[in-house]
């Protein structure tokens, strides 16, 4: 039998964080560092919330309702989860006067709320990518003749 359980070392864990860089912002020479967890299926309060989203928006996709509207109501209500399961943390979090930001969850709210669409969206994109929460898997073997 084959033995292929280094491919284990992939799994994300529900506990697993990654830090995100919004590299498009910089305040006081630094750019805000977001500890993130997986917005995926490991992350099961996040993901029963997305099941609950999805019961509702498969009857508006079934009725052919799909428009803006839809994708906005998505990420409203990311915007809402986000702060509750995915962001752990930050730092380099500095307000519109150059004051850093403790970590909070209202803090954090008024900072995605902040946070232009197309931003918010490359850190969902991110956040959805277990690639960005999983080890590299780098084994040297002795080839077996």
């Amino acid at each position: 039998m084959t033995n292929f359980s280094h491919l284990g070392a992939l799994e994300v864990s529900p506990d697993t964080t990654s830090e995100y860089t919004l590299h498009q912002i910089t305040v006081n020479g630094a750019s805000p560092v977001l500890t993130v967890a997986p917005a995926t299926e490991a992350n099961k309060p996040y993901f029963n919330a997305l099941l609950k989203r999805a019961s509702k928006t498969a009857r508006q996709i079934q009725a052919g309702a799909v428009n803006t509207g839809l994708i906005e109501e998505n990420r409203l209500e990311d915007r809402e989860l986000y702060p509750k399961h995915i962001i752990k943390g930050w730092h380099d979090v500095f307000d519109a006067d150059g004051t850093k930001v403790n970590f909070n969850r209202g803090n954090l709210k008024e900072f995605l709320d902040a946070l232009p669409d197309w931003l918010f969206d490359d850190l969902r994109s991110y956040c959805g990518s277990p690639a960005n929460f999983s080890e590299l898997v780098d084994i040297e073997t002795s080839a077996k003749n």
